[in-house]
């Protein structure tokens, strides 16, 4: 059953967000007894003092391994390989939290070689946060997920972060990034359905607008991104649209 959060003490109080049973907040150690009898506890919620029923939660130390995985992983998603299952890197710095529901989903090509099994997706996923972090100088990975054509889905910022995959849409969209150079072919049905999953899922579980915009990278910045064959295709799918929304 979800968790409300809110915004004060109160049932009556501006709802921020709904969490599942698995997810975890730092609890600041700080109660309150609202005007409805009931003990809140407060709580950080993306840098913000927020309000938690405190019959609704657990105070113990996160198992963060698993949180990662449960916060990730969401109903009605593709299988996600977690950053520490594919051994990620730790981010240089803290991006931060993305500031509201995002409203874009920007599809990406790598412009790499393709792979076709969990070994070889690894290999260039780690390869592509080694790019991100040791040459342009970035944080993290850049993507929000990165795709392979396994059909598996890796998690590069995952849903909450800010990215660095779009340029002036960092902290307002999602970036989706293909495995391989799309310029002459298109990804596998594999890594298609993953995709198309994964941005369903995202609407499904408010990590996107239900009323989200869908670009290729060209559509916003001077690049050959997404590839010409896969910005062809994602033209035809939902919510596209050529023109800077």
């Amino acid at each position: 059953m979800p968790i409300n959060i809110h915004a004060g003490p109160s049932h009556t109080s501006h709802t921020l967000t709904s969490l599942s049973g698995a997810d975890c907040l730092t609890y600041n150690e700080h109660d309150e007894i609202g005007q409805d009898g009931i003990t809140w506890a407060n709580v950080d919620y993306k840098g913000q003092k927020a309000w938690i029923a405190k019959n609704y939660v657990n105070i113990e130390r996160c198992n963060l391994d698993k949180q990662s995985k449960r916060a990730v992983q969401l109903p009605g998603c593709p299988h996600i390989v977690t950053r520490s299952e594919w051994g990620a890197r730790a981010p240089t710095t803290t991006p931060g939290h993305l500031p509201a529901t995002p409203k874009y989903a920007f599809i990406h090509h790598g412009a790499s070689a393709p792979c076709h099994t969990k070994a070889q997706c690894i290999a260039t996923v780690k390869s592509y946060q080694t790019h991100h972090i040791d040459s342009n100088h970035w944080s993290d990975i850049g993507y929000s997920f990165i795709i392979g054509e396994d059909g598996n889905v890796y998690e590069g910022r995952g849903w909450d972060e800010i990215g660095a995959h779009t340029l002036n849409y960092n902290s307002v969209g999602l970036g989706f990034c293909m495995i391989g150079n799309f310029m002459d072919r298109v990804p596998n049905d594999a890594a298609l359905n993953a995709v198309k999953q994964l941005i369903a899922c995202g609407v499904a579980n408010n990590k996107l607008s239900s009323t989200y915009i869908l670009h290729g990278h060209r559509d916003v910045g001077q690049t050959e991104c997404p590839g010409n064959k896969l910005y062809d295709l994602i033209q035809s799918w939902p919510h596209y649209s050529r023109h800077q929304g």
